[in-house]
């Protein structure tokens, strides 16, 4: 009885022994630091990288597969978000005329000025130049027709620049110049309108300019058709100018 007895003790002994070793290996498991499972650091050691990325999701984008959030076009959302382009004005155009204005009433006052028709030397038997026309309306009102003509040597002839608008650039009569009737639209008060008319001649007929002529740009307020308005200060509409040969 007692030689049972201490195989019992013997065996509750190892039993207790090994509950114990495995109870301590389970508590030395639990406190235990893993291995870092990313490349280049040393076990122990903090990770160069996080394992895993917070997914940020901004009112421009959605997060992306590593959780970095992407800008609606598919760019990476830099905080700032893609510049705006901000929308062109749409344009008014010229303004309406008021049923209540009244040109011989509401007045406008236009400066014209010239340097007058200069013309390069000859290429090919023909002379080219220019003609640079400015007017200004000093106000106190703008104008929806801004009318003017233009005389020169009757051998002119358009070749290009701002014409449009014109009637064509021709002698009317014999002995008379070349003439042209513009109508150059709206003019604000305050505002100046550059213009610039291309000429061309034959140099052959250099010495065929009228003795009786004076070359000369004249501009008023109109209404698009014969009428002419009254200007604040007509002295200085029209202006007589040279023409310069190279």
């Amino acid at each position: 009885m007692r030689a049972v007895n201490q195989v019992t003790v013997r065996r509750s002994a190892v039993a207790v022994l090994a509950v114990t070793i495995g109870l301590v290996a389970a508590l030395t498991g639990c406190g235990s630091r893993p291995k870092s499972t990313a490349g280049g650091g040393a076990a122990g050691s903090p990770s160069a990288s996080a394992t895993a990325t917070a997914a940020v999701t901004t009112p421009a984008g959605t997060p992306g597969p590593t959780g970095t959030a992407t800008a609606s076009g598919g760019g990476p959302a830099s905080g700032i978000g893609r510049p705006v382009t901000p929308a062109r004005p749409k344009s008014t155009g010229t303004p309406k005329q008021p049923a209540s204005f009244d040109p011989a009433r509401d007045i406008t006052d236009l400066i014209t000025q010239t340097s007058g028709l200069r013309l390069a030397k000859p290429v090919g038997g023909i002379r080219h130049g220019e003609l640079t026309v400015t007017i200004r309306n000093a106000g106190p009102n703008p104008l929806w027709h801004l009318t003017m003509i233009i005389e020169v040597p009757a051998s002119m002839t358009a070749d290009g620049g701002d014409w449009a608008g014109c009637t064509r650039l021709a002698q009317t009569k014999a002995g008379f110049p070349a003439g042209s009737k513009c109508d150059k639209g709206y003019l604000a008060a305050g505002q100046s309108l550059v213009l610039h008319f291309r000429m061309k001649s034959p140099a052959s007929m250099d010495a065929a300019d009228s003795r009786e002529s004076r070359w000369l740009v004249d501009a008023w307020s109109g209404d698009g058709r014969e009428m002419m308005y009254r200007d604040g200060g007509p002295d200085d509409n029209r202006r007589i100018f040279m023409v310069y040969r190279a």
